[in-house]
């Protein structure tokens, strides 16, 4: 009964100490002025399906330097947001519009500070799109095919 106590008593307090750890980058609720909001469309619509940066007056885009297709088939987002540990990231967000959501696509985000890559599942295939390959690209492919991005980043909260 001594051992399974002392036992006890020993994975509690590896235990406290893991929390103890993962809890020293939990915080309150932040203010929304203590927030760098970066966010931005890229559209499928070039003829060979490869994204770009959609901005015009009913279409803003903040904090986003460029787009391309990276060495793995996955579309690559260049913040101007720099440094994970300056400006943590709280939160990526992605989502597809309705003209890629009616096609089956579906979009997780990866990374999240400097550049974000952005993997593409088609459910209608079942598998992860390489957009290195035409025929994956023409999946996305669309006057209007596009991709929702934003960034919560909370500067200086590691200082």
């Amino acid at each position: 009964m001594r051992k399974t106590i002392i036992a006890l008593l020993a994975v509690i307090v590896v235990s406290l100490g893991g929390a103890a750890v993962a809890n020293s980058y939990m915080r309150p609720a932040y203010s929304g002025t203590d927030l760098l909001v970066s966010g931005c469309v890229i559209r499928f619509s070039n003829a060979d399906g490869t994204p770009s940066i959609h901005a015009n007056a009913a279409h803003h885009c903040a904090g986003v330097s460029s787009v391309r297709i990276d060495q793995h088939g996955q579309l690559e987002i260049i913040q101007t947001v720099r440094g994970s540990h300056d400006n943590p990231i709280l939160a990526a967000i992605a989502q597809t519009d309705e003209t890629l959501s009616a096609r089956g696509i579906m979009v997780g985000a990866t990374g999240g500070t400097d550049s974000t890559r952005f993997r593409l599942y088609d459910t209608k295939i079942g598998r992860v799109l390489n957009l290195n390959n035409s025929s994956d690209r023409m999946r996305v492919q669309g006057s209007t095919s596009n991709l929702w991005v934003m960034w919560f980043h909370v500067p200086g909260a590691n200082r």
